[in-house]
């Protein structure tokens, strides 16, 4: 397999068809191809500028390709010079594959039509080549852009899989092109026309498994050339019918394609195997005459001893007179020769002819006479234009020996008789001889005599078959046939000759031909009566499923079908139908009993009166059921004696029974007589009674676990109960047992309304209720006593238009969850303690707020005329405890204490520092609580805190904590009282550092959220238990629990925060978990930008 880098033949040509059928099939091809471009003439004028570059590099490509790195596979030789050469072009298949994938198949197809022109001009000289690569380029891009769906379909479009198949549809095209091309027509074409595809099977097999392999590993390197696309599912999958035909043609076109391949290698072998036969036969006739020919010849020249020592004598008059002796004998030669030893002519008779030189022939049938062992006779061809035969005999002196050859020349002698049984062998066959010198020595055509064979042009494959030992078979070209032959040979021993039989292929051909063509008739035939039985049998499946999809369709669509629309059938169709009448019957009824569940659920749903719900349950039951009656008892709502409702004629007559179905059904899911023997036995009636309905089904009614009552019906006869009834029933009995829940729910809520009213209208405490979207709720009289409103009036409206006061409007709107506990001053002097939280469900759904308000003008009074008190008392103590400790610290300074006296003075100065605190604590709330020296300052938070842990950290360190301060870079700048908050936060420090050390790590945090900045202190302490959180920002509160108690303090720290964070216009809150620690936080409005004054104005509004 010589590969070289350019080019096959070695001209550069195109040649047109030598035949009509050719042109034809030209023109119908050149139709074709214009009908596609102008099909596919819309998308190439939505080609880009990148597609048409993409469509220019590819055809340049296919053009190069074309002629470039071929493969020979040694099919070109000279008997067939005017046949397609089978190269491989190894890279030709490439922009094929590459168009398919970029440009579509309108840019395939001009590439294919360049890379087709460049295998006509340099491989096949075909014109056909154009159009053939040209199509197969469109069916390549059309594999590679299809996106079904599918196993088959996923192989299809991979490139290599693409490939093979392009290679097998070139293949046919060559065989195709040949077929109309050749010279010769009829079977001789056809012949040439296989011998061309199987040449070129191979070869195009291997480039579209190269180029698919190329392409692969591009559309690897380089995905986004192949974008993605959504699958679809084939026109297969979408039509049962499409689906069958597909399957059928596929089927019977392989089958056909594997039948006609059987049958043709069957029947050229069974007609090969008879030809030969007969060649055979005729052959071995011819050579069996061959040697009685001979022996012929040999009588026609006899030596008597006389002539022998004539014609050995010296003088050359004698060997004259000699051969004037032997031609007068025998007069039918034309000359006679007498050579001696050394190939002289010694004697010639006649005298008078011009050619007395030997030919080659009798040259070398000269010297093998003289060898040992000569032949007695041999034969010869004179290089003339008639047919001149020469015998040769040796002529032996007495010892044996040859000293001298005759030749005898006849002229105007054939061979031709011997080869009469040889022409025309099985209507068409030649035969000629061949000497031991290869050459031809007899033929019917002049033109062959004398000329080697075989020739160097032909080429013979020999043939093997069984009872052939006296020849040999062969097929292949004959050089000057345009077709192969069958060529059979035999050989001769004595003298040497060969006879030869050809017989051109075609005959085998019209054998088989004859042989098969009733074989492929019957299975053509075969296949369409198939094809027609299957398309009528996919008729008869989709047509039937096709109706039942219509009229699937249009109950869908909520219209009518009749079930007489279907084809009465006996087999799986027909049991189809039924099926399908069946769903039908049953989703009708099914529909019926929704539609009848559907307006029970209207009527339950829309009234939770019993005596309006469970008649129409009842009227329900009797219409899905067709029962004679139908009963309910459930359970009074608002307690007393049960409640029965009956519907239907037999109502009456059946009340008998609810009492023991009532007994019965308590401890059963479900009670189902149909006779009446079943009714007394399960009912424990009398075996005399007869029950007021013969069969009956009955089924409890639960809610919740919660027995409710009984809902049954009764039928007039006896009664066979299937799952549908049975559904329908439990349904209905569920929808009793709701009603009759919610009808005991309602009564229940109701008289929790009315007493929930009667509490909301008796308190004194007013009541606020909004929901989530901050509009009144509810309010009760005292709220409407309190803010001079109408219930009525005001029930709907924001709560922001209904109530003044700004601070309980925040509390009443603002987004914190957590309760809000403020003072509410009104205008008329009174003050209210108001306390609003959240309204939260059990599932963690916000419905609104709540606020209570109570009058505590009077524990305000009282409260002034304590912190009175304790001012007036804590100034008055002042001067006491100044004069205590000043003479308390003299005391050691009067004589010397024993360690007795030094302890009790030590606890009288602790009292002394403790009582002290403690006033000034009282004055500090006082003076913060009465509004007084508040002064308003800008206060940046971040250093404020990052001071104060610095201050307090060895004291922290001492008690096992470590501070840390967590503040936001963007956190704004408040204004207010510095000394104030200062305090407040040291308070909270102080409290945590008290209460919770050796906790580790404690934070102080500022935060800015809901117009408000957060100041907080996070210890890891051991908590506070939630029944005192309420209560820790009371004056003189101290939570007590375990390892607190040696704590000392006031109670008063806290309640110094909360008023501190008051008076700023915000508040104070702890968020605590037993174990996890506490968080203590207070706020100052951002918003107000100070603080708030005494009788809850602003300190900015207050000041002028």
């Amino acid at each position: 397999m010589p590969v070289t880098l350019w080019g096959v033949s070695r001209e550069v040509s195109l040649n047109l068809p030598n035949r009509a059928v050719g042109y034809l099939l030209l023109l119908f091809l050149a139709a074709l191809f214009a009908y596609l471009i102008i099909h596919f003439r819309p998308s190439l004028q939505r080609f880009t500028r990148r597609q048409w570059a993409w469509v220019t590099a590819l055809a340049v490509a296919g053009l190069f390709f074309s002629q470039f790195l071929p493969l020979k596979l040694g099919f070109v030789s000279p008997p067939i010079v005017t046949l397609p050469a089978s190269a491989a072009m190894l890279l030709a298949l490439i922009p094929l594959l590459l168009a398919g994938v970029l440009v579509g198949p309108s840019g395939a197809l001009l590439v294919g039509a360049a890379t087709g022109l460049g295998v006509a001009l340099g491989q096949t000289h075909q014109l056909f080549a154009v159009f053939s690569w040209a199509f197969t380029a469109v069916c390549l891009s059309f594999l590679l852009q299809q996106h079904y769906s599918g196993r088959i379909y996923h192989w299809l479009r991979q490139p290599w899989v693409a490939g093979l198949l392009g290679g097998l549809l070139l293949t046919v095209w060559s065989g195709i092109g040949t077929f109309v091309s050749v010279p010769v027509s009829g079977l001789s074409a056809l012949d040439q026309a296989l011998v061309v595809a199987a040449a070129n099977f191979w070869p195009r097999l291997l480039e579209g498994l190269v180029a698919g392999g190329v392409v692969m590993f591009i559309l690897r390197n380089v995905p986004d050339l192949r974008p993605s696309q959504p699958l679809i599912p084939p026109p297969t999958r979408r039509s049962l019918q499409k689906r069958l035909q597909l399957n059928y043609f596929t089927f019977a076109a392989l089958l056909i394609l594997l039948s006609i391949t059987v049958v043709y290698n069957l029947a050229i072998s069974v007609s090969t195997r008879l030809v030969v036969k007969q060649m055979a036969y005729n052959t071995s006739v011819v050579a069996a005459e061959i040697p009685e020919f001979v022996n012929q010849l040999d009588t026609q020249l006899t030596l008597f001893e006389a002539d022998q020592q004539a014609l050995l004598s010296a003088d050359t008059a004698v060997a004259r007179a000699a051969l004037v002796e032997l031609s007068a004998r025998n007069p039918s030669y034309q000359k006679l020769l007498l050579v001696d030893a050394s190939g002289e002519v010694t004697a010639v008779f006649p005298t008078d002819s011009p050619s007395t030189t030997l030919s080659d022939d009798e040259k070398t049938a000269v010297a093998q006479a003289f060898a040992p062992n000569p032949k007695n006779v041999a034969l010869a061809n004179m290089p003339t234009d008639e047919q001149v035969l020469s015998l040769v005999v040796p002529i032996s002196a007495a010892d044996g020996q040859t000293n001298a050859v005759l030749i005898g020349r006849l002229a105007n002698f054939s061979l031709e008789d011997l080869l009469v049984g040889l022409q025309g062998t099985v209507g068409g066959g030649t035969g000629f001889l061949v000497n031991e010198q290869a050459q031809i020595i007899a033929h019917p055509q002049g033109s062959y005599l004398r000329a080697s064979w075989p020739g160097d042009a032909d080429e013979l494959r020999r043939l093997w078959f069984t009872g052939m030992a006296d020849g040999q078979a062969y097929r292949g070209w004959l050089q000057g046939s345009d077709t192969r032959e069958l060529v059979y040979t035999q050989t001769v021993a004595e003298p040497g000759w060969t006879v030869v039989t050809a017989v051109p292929y075609e005959i085998v051909l019209g054998q088989a031909l004859q042989m098969g063509w009733p074989l492929l008739l019957v299975l053509l035939l075969g296949t369409a009566l198939f094809y027609t039985n299957v398309a009528l049998l996919g008729r008869d499946i989709t047509q039937p499923i096709n109706k039942i999809v219509a009229a699937s369709k249009t109950m869908a669509a909520g219209g009518s079908w009749n079930a007489t629309e279907l084809e009465q059938r006996e087999d799986e169709i027909g049991e189809l139908n039924q099926a399908f009448i069946q769903m039908q019957r049953a989703t009708r009824k099914q529909l019926n009993d929704l539609s009848l569940l559907l307006g029970t659920s209207h009527d339950v749903s829309t009234s939770i009166d019993l005596n309006q719900g469970i008649p129409a349950i009842l009227r329900g039951a009797l219409r899905g059921t067709g029962a004679a009656g139908a009963r309910a008892v459930v359970l009074n709502p608002s307690g007393g004696n049960p409640l029965s409702f009956g519907e239907g004629p037999a109502a009456e007559a059946m009340k008998s029974l609810d009492r023991p179905i009532m007994t019965r059904l308590r401890h059963m899911q479900e009670l189902m007589l149909a006779t009446p023997n079943q009714i007394r036995a399960a009912l424990g009636l009398d075996k005399d009674a007869e029950p007021p309905v013969p069969a009956l089904v009955a089924i409890p009614l639960y809610s919740h676990d919660r027995f409710q009552g009984i809902l049954w019906l009764g039928y007039r006869q006896a009664h066979s109960y299937d799952i549908s009834e049975r559904n329908l029933l439990v349904t209905l009995a569920t929808q009793t047992a709701v009603l009759v829940e919610n009808a005991r729910l309602f009564a229940t809520a109701e008289g929790g309304r009315r007493r929930l009213a009667a509490v909301l209208a008796s308190t004194t405490d007013a009541v606020i209720v909004t929901d989530q979207t901050e509009r009144i709720l509810l309010i009760n009289r005292a709220t409407e006593r309190i803010f001079d409103l109408n219930a009525s009036k005001v029930t709907g409206r924001p709560v922001a238009k209904v109530i003044e006061p700004v601070p309980l409007v925040k509390a009443l709107t603002g987004d914190d969850e957590h309760t809000r506990n403020l003072e509410v001053p009104m205008p008329d002097g009174k003050t209210y303690y108001a306390s609003a939280s959240t309204i939260i469900s059990n599932e963690g759904q916000i419905f609104g707020r709540v606020a209570v308000l109570r009058d505590i003008t009077h524990l305000k009074e009282i409260d002034e005329m304590k912190s009175d008190f304790v001012a007036t008392v804590s100034h008055d103590l002042r001067s006491p405890l100044t004069y205590m400790r000043g003479y308390a610290t003299m005391v050691p300074m009067v004589d010397e204490l024993s360690p007795k006296q030094h302890e009790y003075l030590d606890k009288i100065l602790a009292g002394i520092d403790q009582m002290s605190q403690l006033v000034d604590d009282l004055l500090d709330l006082g003076r913060i609580e009465a509004g007084v020296d508040l002064a308003k300052e800008r206060i940046e938070v971040k250093p404020l805190l990052e001071e104060i842990a610095t201050e307090y950290w060895q004291h922290a360190h001492l008690a096992g904590i470590k501070l840390h301060v967590d503040v936001p870079e963007d956190i704004p700048a408040i204004t207010g009282d510095g000394s104030l908050l200062r305090q407040a936060i040291t308070n909270l420090l102080g409290n945590g550092i008290k209460y919770a050390p050796n906790s580790g790590p404690m934070w102080l945090r500022a935060e800015h959220k809901n117009g408000e900045l957060v100041l907080s202190v996070q210890d890891s302490g051991p908590g506070i238990p939630k029944q005192d959180q309420m209560r820790l920002f009371e004056k003189f509160y101290r939570v007590k629990q375990r390892g607190t108690e040696k704590v000392k303090g006031s109670g008063l720290g806290l309640a110094i925060v909360r008023s501190i964070a008051e008076r700023h216009g915000g508040r104070a809150w702890c968020i605590s978990q037993q174990g996890e620690g506490c968080t203590f936080s207070l706020s100052v409005p951002v918003s107000q930008n100070g603080y708030r004054a005494p009788g809850g104005v602003n300190g900015a509004e207050a000041r002028p």
